[in-house]
């Protein structure tokens, strides 16, 4: 209970001191010139006494990085043999073809005959030349 009473008393004493104006009479610009003179002294000793304080700081770190370590040197890879898989296109071609005997004895007069070839996958081996891996 007292406490509640001490702090709503100290409430309302510090709102009453920043509510009202005070009820001297004179002139608004009175104390301008002494207010400007103290403000300007404060900014003047305030100079002085930082420019104090940063004259005998310690100078920054200094930041060493030792150099990155040299890089491996490159690796030769021999040339060697590799299997390709290649796609062969189907090929069509008309060939002409000679008269000639068949196994029983006849004659076959010439004509053109059209020869196919499948298309497909091949296998084959392609040499790869030699190279400088990093």
């Amino acid at each position: 209970m007292v406490k509640k009473l001490t702090a709503m008393i100290l409430t309302i004493a510090f709102i009453s001191l920043f509510t009202f104006t005070s009820a001297e009479a004179g002139s608004a610009g009175r104390y301008r010139w002494q207010g400007a003179a103290i403000a300007l002294g404060a900014v003047a000793l305030g100079g002085l006494i930082l420019h104090h304080a940063y004259a005998h700081a310690y100078p920054p770190p200094a930041v060493y990085a030792p150099p990155p370590p040299p890089a491996p040197p490159p690796e030769f890879v021999p040339g060697h043999w590799e299997i390709v898989r290649e796609w062969v296109p189907r090929i069509s071609e008309r060939v002409w073809v000679p008269g000639h005997y068949d196994r029983w004895g006849n004659w076959v007069t010439g004509h053109y005959e059209v020869r196919q070839t499948p298309g497909g996958y091949v296998e084959r081996r392609v040499w790869v030349e030699g190279y400088y891996r990093n």
